[in-house]
């Protein structure tokens, strides 16, 4: 398997863009102009969220990448055909088996052959899934790969290592937001001089860099004794500082989000007692919500007036026929996302699943139900089905959205009504 350029690739990344598109709400790309495809380039990320992780560096490529994957999904023979045809090499890891290991210097070997082509490269340098909002240590493998190859050429080949970092503002949510940010890149030729003196001083200093660059670019809560409480307070602080202080920011929200971070850290690292007093306030505040039927995600600071939400309420009874009809003739894709969700234990493949589905089972069973359609009636009743049935099911999986905010929106105005004393305690408990 060459991994170069396929037609048949670049069709089904048509299709992903469009799925990832419709799967959320809004997808930010921030540093785009650090990315220069016409050199040797890696792309380095921290990896959360499974297979939508690869799929939002992709939907930004303008060339085919190659993904290093972990090499135990590559066990079944038909789905190693599969993953190659998507430009997916294995890398073996010691859980692996300690035999398997030389194999990887195929693998890396490989990916020096692509590098001169200037086919890029991605890999997830963690070396395993991290679903949280933090970065495990970088492990070696971009350093074994990209050394050897530029020592070969002199440290001329020009490689640069493109950190990533990847922030989703609800990792499992359905039509939530993504930020995806690409940092400065990493210039492979600038370790030339250490790399000459000492191979494994350089790897590990080469290592050490990508890291540094890789945690400016996430929301990273390092400290995971207190990591929910953490959570809260992006929940509760980081969509105010986004309108007092990064209101015109594209990534306004993660940049809010990182602030609460170093606040929290500062203060950990700084006033101790202040930062106990806050876990306290915010642990406090946690038990309010959990008492009347709230979440850290329900915007309790500012609770909504009743002609809004009576008027929301009305909209969504208008458009319910609409989305009756969606789900109804959708109902063959969710049984089909429902079954294909059965197949993993681990929740990180929710929106994986959810993606997939939308990119082959939608489509699928639209096709179908038009033909039914058309066999039963006519064909321009089935032409005009083909377009109606994704549009309103799309529609169906808004409406559902909206109305559990709604849900939330009138949880919250009662909570606030019913309850104003316990509601001015915990808007002040939950200040940063």
């Amino acid at each position: 398997m060459n991994y170069e350029y396929s037609k048949g690739y670049q069709i089904v990344r048509f299709f992903e863009r469009i799925a990832l598109r419709l799967h959320y709400r809004k997808i930010v790309y921030s540093g785009t102009e650090n990315v220069n495809e016409n050199n040797p380039v890696i792309f380095a990320s921290n990896h959360r969220n499974a297979v939508i992780d690869p799929l939002l560096l992709l939907n930004k490529c303008k060339k085919q990448p190659v993904f290093l994957a972990r090499a135990d999904i590559f066990k079944k023979p038909a789905i190693a055909r599969v993953l190659k045809w998507l430009h997916i090499m294995p890398v073996y890891r010691m859980r692996d088996g300690a035999e398997n290991l030389a194999n990887n210097s195929d693998s890396f070997q490989l990916s020096g052959e692509l590098l001169k082509k200037r086919i890029p490269m991605a890999l997830y340098p963690e070396g395993k899934h991290n679903p949280k909002m933090s970065l495990l240590p970088v492990q070696k493998a971009i350093s074994r790969i990209v050394l050897p190859i530029e020592e070969e050429e002199n440290f001329e080949l020009g490689t640069e290592i493109v950190p990533i970092g990847l922030y989703y503002t609800d990792i499992f949510g359905f039509l939530s937001d993504a930020y995806v940010t690409f940092g400065k890149p990493i210039k492979v030729s600038d370790y030339q001089k250490q790399y000459e003196e000492n191979p494994n001083v350089t790897a590990n200093q080469l290592r050490k860099d990508l890291e540094i660059e890789m945690r400016k670019l996430i929301v990273n809560i390092s400290n995971d004794e207190f990591y929910n409480e953490y959570t809260y307070a992006i929940d509760w602080n980081a969509e105010r500082l986004t309108k007092e202080k990064y209101i015109g920011k594209k990534d306004g929200f993660l940049l809010a989000s990182q602030e609460v971070v170093r606040n929290l850290d500062n203060l950990f690292e700084n006033d101790r007692n202040s930062f106990d007093e806050k876990i306290r306030n915010f642990r406090k505040a946690k038990e309010i919500l959990n008492k009347h039927g709230l979440t850290t995600k329900d915007k309790v600071v500012t609770p909504s007036s009743v002609v809004p939400l009576i008027a929301q309420l009305l909209l969504l009874i208008f458009s319910f026929p609409i989305t009756v009809f969606g789900f109804l003739n959708g109902a063959l894709s969710i049984l089909g996302y429902k079954k294909l969700l059965t197949l993993f234990k681990d929740n990180q493949f929710i929106p994986s699943v959810r993606a997939i589905s939308g990119l082959f089972l939608v489509p699928i069973f639209t096709f179908i139900q038009s033909l039914i359609v058309g066999l039963i009636f006519n064909w321009w009743y089935a032409l005009a089905y083909f377009f109606i049935m994704p549009a309103t099911f799309y529609f169906a999986c808004w409406w559902r959205k909206w109305m559990k905010q709604w849900v939330r929106k009138w949880k919250v105005k009662r909570f606030a009504k019913k309850f104003p004393e316990a509601w001015k305690k915990l808007t002040k408990l939950i200040q940063l």
